[in-house]
């Protein structure tokens, strides 16, 4: 009897030394794997964040189309109007023409008269200063208008107003840099009341390169 009971917690021993390395074998073996997975996790590129700007794509840009960046601009900013005279920025030839732009931009809930009110010195002016052999081509391209919000209502440009005309470089113009100023005259309104009348001399540079001779 004495034996059989011997032989019986012997059993129990060995059995449960076999358990205990079996699971340390166990722990073992999940946890080697589980720790080469989070070294290759950590190791594996990012394959969902934005590439950095120059590895970007040629091409690939946010900026709109319209930027102002692609322009030779002077700005006049103020509180209620800012102005912004602009030409493209790349060179002209003598003979060629190209857009010069005015844009307004008018806080809300202010206005300015437009280029025809009555009486002149509250309409919008804008006078343009042209180097020799240069020479503006039709009349100002105006922006569509509102209603004011006074009581005659009378006709305003509010928000965003753009102005655009055309220049014509002259054939005999020699290459070089050449100065346009646009002299602008405006009185900006809200509801209630007018501020002081402003003018301002916006300056932009227009490159001219050298004219094609008839061979090229």
């Amino acid at each position: 009897m004495r034996e059989r009971i011997r032989n019986t917690v012997t059993m129990s021993h060995n059995l449960s030394f076999r358990c205990l390395v079996c699971s340390v074998g166990l722990f073992a073996g999940c946890a080697e794997p589980s720790s080469e997975k989070q070294v290759a996790e950590q190791q594996a590129p990012e394959t969902n964040a934005a590439a950095p700007d120059h590895q970007r794509a040629p091409g690939h840009t946010s900026e709109h189309p319209d930027s102002e960046q692609a322009k030779h601009t002077e700005r006049s900013e103020g509180e209620q109007v800012s102005v912004i005279l602009s030409v493209p920025e790349q060179p002209v030839q003598p003979g060629m023409q190209f857009p010069l732009t005015v844009k307004f931009k008018i806080a809300p809930l202010w206005e300015i008269r437009t280029i025809d009110a009555q009486p002149e010195k509250l309409a919008t002016q804008l006078e343009l200063k042209l180097p020799d052999g240069f020479q503006a081509q039709g009349d100002w391209q105006v922006p569509p208008t509102g209603r004011s919000m006074s009581f005659d209502s009378h006709p305003v440009y509010s928000g965003e107003a753009v102005f655009q005309r055309t220049i014509e470089v002259g054939k005999e113009v020699p290459a070089g840099p050449r100065s346009v100023t646009c002299q602008i005259h405006y009185q900006a309104c809200d509801e209630q009341r007018c501020l002081s009348p402003v003018q301002k001399d916006l300056k932009v540079t227009v490159q001219v390169k050298p004219a094609q001779s008839a061979g090229n």
